[in-house]
């Protein structure tokens, strides 16, 4: 899901790669479309794809290559209200956007068995979370391999390494929000100075925006734990007569 700490996920993913088959031809990409898995079948290289949703001609091409699967998964009103403070997206972008995430996060975990990590678990901020993802993708890390890869993923240096990618040629900077992103990493200037607020839509959100979020996605929060918030009629009195009673 967007906001969900999967770009984290991605590059700890890239690092195990490369740590467990340094010699193997390794391919990572982003993936909107069944054209950006061009060349997923080739059993040769190693593919690491990170996407947010794909359409099912493109899901059923890389399910087809029985991939291990991470899904990384968050609520989805505090994942609008991240896109809307972070990317400056308005309620409504932002609400279709997760929308189409979290039904294809849900969708994703039906057809699949994928390991699942919780944003409000702060996995991103635990060690163990490498060996998980390991264990996920079948392969043995040493708990010292595991522990540096950590150590190259953690907060001050992924911001390090933001903060100095408007100077790195490689970098793409797309003029019309100002964005610069690293190709490679998908690391992207807005993925600096977050806080990872939990529960930041309570005090974020508009009236009636948060039930328009439960209701586009209430399969999804169903198939993930998250509950949508009890209905509060507000308050009033009534008075007859002499007596006033309190509703």
């Amino acid at each position: 899901m967007y906001a969900s700490g999967s770009t984290w996920a991605y590059n700890v993913i890239r690092a195990i790669a490369a740590a467990t088959y340094p010699a193997r031809r390794r391919t990572s990409r982003f993936a909107n479309t069944v054209a950006d898995l061009a060349g997923i079948e080739d059993d040769a290289s190693l593919h690491v794809v990170k996407t947010h949703d794909l359409p099912r001609n493109a899901a059923d091409a890389l399910l087809a290559q029985s991939p291990a699967i991470i899904a990384t998964i968050r609520d989805p009103r505090d994942a609008v209200t991240s896109l809307i403070r972070y990317q400056h997206f308005g309620f409504e972008q932002a609400g279709q956007t997760v929308t189409k995430s979290a039904n294809f996060t849900a969708r994703l975990m039906e057809r699949a068995n994928p390991l699942v990590l919780r944003f409000e678990d702060r996995f991103s901020e635990d060690p163990e979370t490498v060996l998980r993802i390991a264990a996920a993708l079948g392969v043995e890390l040493d708990p010292s391999v595991a522990l540096g890869i950590f150590a190259a993923h953690q907060r001050q240096v992924v911001e390090k390494f933001i903060g100095a990618m408007k100077d790195d040629p490689a970098a793409r900077h797309d003029p019309r929000s100002g964005d610069f992103y690293d190709p490679a990493t998908q690391w992207h200037r807005h993925h600096a100075g977050r806080d990872g607020e939990i529960g930041r839509w309570r005090r974020m959100l508009a009236p009636g925006q948060p039930a328009a979020i439960e209701a586009d996605c209430a399969a999804a929060m169903a198939s993930f734990g998250y509950k949508p918030e009890p209905l509060h009629m507000p308050g009033y009195s009534l008075r007859v007569g002499g007596f006033k009673l309190d509703i």
